[in-house]
């Protein structure tokens, strides 16, 4: 697991594009991807989701932007005491990485998205906080992360705020109507 988080992979087929004399590297490299690949398909893909989460490094692999791994996966980010969540917080607040930042803004907004509970579980951590002050960040990508993660955690009070002003401006019509 510590090999594919540090992605070795990557690092095993950039080797054996290169040509070397000794066999047993050659040799050695193709035992290592081989194996390596065996174990990727073995992890499942809130597997691989953890390990990525926990390496601190991430990237826009296909779990997270995968609809289906959301809903099925979103009330595991709960487990062991919000471990997971407490992390993707934490790297709001000490990446400097863009990449990372807008990762994990996503991840959070879908978290929201997809876990009844998960706007105020997000604003008892601190989450809602720091994704709000991702909207003035420097890079561009990690503003409209933050942004869509923010609407995400504020679309039901819109929702509700609507039906709100909806209310009173039918009645108003109604009295105009009827007056007239």
């Amino acid at each position: 697991i510590s090999m594919v988080q540090c992605k070795v992979l990557k690092q095993l087929e950039l080797l054996e594009q290169r040509k070397f004399d000794d066999e047993d590297i050659v040799e050695d490299i193709e035992y290592l991807n081989e194996k390596l690949n065996a174990s990727v398909q073995d992890l499942s893909s809130f597997d691989e989701y953890i390990t990525e989460i926990k390496s601190g490094r991430l990237e826009w692999s296909p779990v997270h932007r995968s609809e289906k791994f959301w809903r099925e996966n979103a009330h595991h980010l709960n487990d062991k005491n919000y471990e997971l969540l407490k992390i993707l917080i934490t790297l709001l607040e000490t990446s400097s990485d863009p990449l990372v930042l807008s990762v994990a803004c996503f991840d959070l907004g879908e978290y929201v998205r997809h876990y009844q509970r998960g706007k105020h579980v997000l604003e008892q951590l601190g989450g809602k906080t720091m994704v709000m002050t991702l909207l003035s960040h420097g890079d561009p990508k990690v503003r409209y992360e933050a942004l869509l993660a923010v609407q995400k955690l504020m679309v039901h009070n819109w929702e509700y705020l609507g039906r709100q002003v909806d209310k009173p401006a039918a009645t108003s019509n109604k009295v105009g109507t009827a007056m007239a």
